[in-house]
Formats: structure tokens, C-alpha cells, sequence
């Protein structure tokens, strides 16, 4: 079981992905990628936060061969990163 992210982490993350993709739903990208966003202390937070967000319904994972995965955000998702990340 992971453990809760804070709010304004989740939002980051959020940010991050949506930084990657923009508007689509049919961007995904990798979690290293996403994590090198952040500081080398914070990177471990990023996997806790992606897998809330999946649950939450505002990242969706894409599977891919040998365990790998992406992420990419839905509908829900890209709404609430525009009312949060874009300046």
C-alpha cells in the first residue's frame, strides 16, 4: 500500500505531466522522466503521487512490455491542470 502524498505535491506532479503533454489525453510519459523534474530528494514521492493520482481517476497508466509503465492524464486530469498550472 503507498502512502498519502500531500495535496500540493499531487498538483505538482500533476503540473509535471501536464509540462510533458499539454491539453492530450494521448500523451504518456515515463516516470523517470517525470521525477527528473523534481529534486533528488523529492523523486521517490513522484511514484507515491502517480499511483494516487491513478487512483484518483486523473492520471491513467499505460502498461508497457516487461513491467514497464506510463503515464498520462485524462479528462479530469487536464482540466484541473489548467486551473492549477497554467499561468
Amino acid at each position: 500500500m503507498t502512502p498519502r502524498v500531500h495535496r500540493s505535491f499531487l498538483i505538482r506532479t500533476l503540473c509535471a505531466i501536464y509540462e510533458y503533454c499539454g491539453k492530450t489525453t494521448h500523451c504518456h510519459v515515463a516516470p523517470e522522466n517525470i521525477a527528473k523534474l523534481f529534486p533528488r530528494h523529492l523523486r521517490g514521492q513522484v511514484y507515491d503521487a502517480l499511483h494516487q493520482l491513478v487512483r484518483e481517476g486523473l492520471v491513467y497508466e499505460k502498461p508497457h512490455g516487461k513491467g514497464r509503465k506510463s503515464y498520462g492524464l485524462t479528462r479530469e486530469g487536464v482540466e484541473l491542470a489548467l486551473t492549477y498550472c497554467v499561468e
